[in-house]
This record gives structure tokens, sequence and C-alpha cells, in this order.
């Protein structure tokens, strides 16, 4: 899907289906340096399964034109812009990582809109080392690598997953390379400034879902925990043996997580 927000062109996939009246919705939010393309196996399932999904590439990502915004409360604004436009009255939000910081703030300023909140792999904070940001905007193809070195854990270091012929760590690196140069910097950049996460979390009532890695080096599992602490009503998992891309390392057990919260909370889809 197609459309144009604040003068330029959005895409977001709706996982092959058109949104039918009546059915809840689901937006996905990817995190640095991604796309939507990291929600594959999550989309479609959905979207076939009862839901209207829409797996958005944030503003200077992959096929979504313009610069990357600088800050969270940007993108939580933009955000608020694509539902507005799609006439999304309020929806269940699903992120990844840096996703998780924009969700934090959307549910925290706008709770009339917000279902629910699914965490993936994130924290209130995501510090980031100052070399690693140094080097995103040098040269980004060796940021690249030094992040994929502790993207996975053993499941997907084993290039094993449910997509038969495809590899995790290559998938990865070509969604990095499929965005701007500049996206990854802005991205580490936002994730290093932004402080407003405990007091976000203290304000969110929605029933929240917090999914962590037991092997995450990139969002540590404490930070992680210490998110899940700071929610009001929150459920939590952790996938042992898993790395940060959790979506793609363990796709299926992901998705019944997600189905059994919604069950759970919502009598109907």
């Amino acid at each position: 899907m197609r459309f144009e927000i604040n003068g330029n062109q959005v895409f977001a996939s709706t996982g092959g289906r058109n949104p039918k009246p009546g059915q809840q919705w689901i937006i996905f939010v990817h995190g640095a340096g991604a796309s939507h393309v990291v929600w594959s196996q999550q989309v479609r399932s959905f979207a076939y399964n009862g839901f209207n999904v829409l797996a958005v590439d944030l503003p200077g990502h992959a096929e979504s034109i313009g610069e990357p915004y600088e800050n969270v409360e940007e993108i939580c604004d933009w955000l608020v812009s694509v539902m507005d436009f799609l006439n999304i009255d309020e929806a269940h939000l699903v992120n990844h990582s840096m996703g998780g910081l924009i969700s934090l703030e959307l549910a925290a300023k706008n709770p009339h809109r917000v279902k629910s909140v699914v965490f993936i792999a994130t924290a209130m904070e995501i510090p980031v080392n100052d070399v690693l940001i140094e080097v995103s905007k040098t040269n980004p193809p060796k940021a690249y690598d030094m992040m994929h070195s502790g993207f996975f854990g053993r499941y997907g270091q084993m290039h094993d997953c449910s997509v038969p012929g495809t590899s995790l760590l290559g998938s990865s690196f070509q969604i990095m390379h499929h965005n701007p140069e500049t996206a990854l910097n802005t991205d580490l950049i936002i994730c290093a400034s932004y402080k407003g996460g405990a007091m976000a979390a203290s304000k969110i009532l929605c029933p929240t879902l917090c999914l962590l890695a037991g092997d995450d080096a990139m969002v540590r599992l404490k930070s992680g925990l210490m998110l899940a602490d700071a929610l009001s009503d929150s459920q939590l998992h952790i996938f042992e043996g898993a790395g940060h891309t959790l979506m793609g390392e363990v796709p299926r057990e992901i998705n019944q997580q997600m189905r059994s919260f919604y069950e759970e909370n919502f009598d109907e889809k």
C-alpha cells in the first residue's frame, strides 16, 4: 500500500489483504536500520486470520520517501497521521527495538488510539555505543557488520529458519543495505537520545505483552525486564537461546504468543 503523508510517499505492507471493515487493526513498527520486511512472518499470518495489518516503512526507510525523522516524538506524531489518513481510530501496536520507544510514546500520549502494545526485544531506554554511532555515519556498511555480530542468538546463527532456503543473516544485511545510508545513523542517535521511556511507561494502562530474548546482545534482557516491571498491565515471555531478531528466529512462537494475548484480553478479533 502506498499513500502520502506530509508530502512524502509512504509504503506499508498489508500482508497481501485489503483491510476489511469491522476488523481490528495491528500496526507493526520496525527498529533501527530496518523496514517492514522484518515482519514478513507476522503480517501475512495475522492478515489471513481476522485482522487488518499495517507494517510501515518509517520515513526515509526502504520504500518510504523523505529524510528519516530525528526523534521519537516526531515519529510518534507521524504515525498518528498515518492512522488518521487511513481512518484507523484504534489499533494494537507491535514493535521491535527502536519501534518500542515509538510505541511507548504513542500509547502514553494517545491512549484512546491504542488497544494494546506488544513489545519485542526492546526497553524503556536503548543506549548506543558512541563508536557505533560514529561508524554508522562515516562507514555504514561497517556499522551493519558490527551490529550483525550481536543480532542473532544461537537459533539465528544456525542459518536455519522457518522459510526454507533463506538465511536470517543474509536477509537482515539486505534490509539494511536497502535503506538510505543516513537511516541507521539517525536511528541510532534517536535511540541514544530518548529518555522519556520511564515516564511514558507509567502512563500506559492498556494490556501489554513483553517478548524478550535470553541471548539479546543489542537490548539486554535486564533492560527489557525493567520495562515489563514498569508497565501496569503486562504479561512477559522470555525466549531462551534467541537473540535480538526474535520475529525471524522464533516466528511461530512469536505469533502464538500474540494470538494467545489477543484472545485472552479481547473478546473478538
